[in-house]
C-alpha cells in the first residue's frame, strides 16, 4: 500500500515530460541522430572516393553532406556517378583487349587461325600462302600489291613467284 501511495505522489507532482526517463530518451534520440548524421557524412566520403576522381568534387560532396544533415547525403545519392571507378577501368581494359584481339586477327592464318609473324610467307601449320616474296629484295609482300614498298620493284607474275616460294617453303617444312 505504501508503494502505491509513493507512486501516486510521483505521478501527481510531476508530468511525464519532466520525468528522467523522458529526458534520457530524448537525449539518446538526439545522440542517435547525430551519430547517424556523422555516419552518413563518412559514408558519403567513402562512396565519393570510389566514384569520383576529382578531389575537389569529393570535398564538395562531403561538405554538402556535413553542412546539410541528411539532405546533403540525399542530394549526393541522386547526383553521384552511376559506376565505381574500378568498374569503369575494368570496362576500358576489356574494350582495349577486344580491340587488340580484332587487330591481332591480321597476324593469324586465315585458314587455321594459327598465330603467324608478319614476315611469314606461308603458314607453318597448314602451308597456306600468306604473302609473296619480292623477286628483287625477297621481302614479304601482300599478294594484292603491285609494287614492293621496300625496293620499289614492280611485282609482276606474283603468282609464279609465290608458287616458287611456296615450293621452297614446302621443302623446308618437309
Amino acid at each position: 500500500m505504501r508503494f502505491l501511495i509513493l507512486q501516486a505522489d510521483v505521478t501527481e507532482s510531476t508530468s511525464f515530460f519532466d520525468s528522467p526517463w523522458w529526458k534520457f530518451t530524448t537525449t539518446m534520440a538526439k545522440a542517435m541522430l547525430v551519430a547517424m548524421w556523422l555516419a552518413l557524412v563518412f559514408w558519403t566520403y567513402k562512396d565519393a572516393k570510389r566514384r569520383i576522381t576529382d578531389p575537389m568534387m569529393i570535398g564538395v560532396a562531403v561538405a554538402t553532406s556535413l553542412i546539410f544533415p541528411y539532405i546533403g547525403t540525399l542530394f549526393y545519392v541522386i547526383l553521384r556517378p552511376p559506376e565505381y571507378l574500378e568498374d569503369v577501368l575494368e570496362r576500358d581494359l576489356e574494350i582495349r583487349a577486344r580491340e587488340q584481339e580484332l587487330v591481332g586477327g591480321a597476324n593469324r592464318c586465315p585458314a587455321c587461325r594459327t598465330p603467324v609473324r608478319d614476315e611469314f610467307l606461308v603458314c607453318p601449320k597448314c602451308r597456306r600462302e600468306l604473302k609473296v616474296a619480292c623477286t628483287n629484295c625477297s621481302k614479304p609482300l601482300d599478294p594484292s600489291w603491285k609494287v614492293c614498298p621496300y625496293c620499289a620493284n614492280e611485282v609482276t607474275g606474283s603468282k609464279k613467284a609465290a608458287k616458287r616460294v611456296v615450293g621452297e617453303e614446302d621443302e623446308l617444312f618437309a
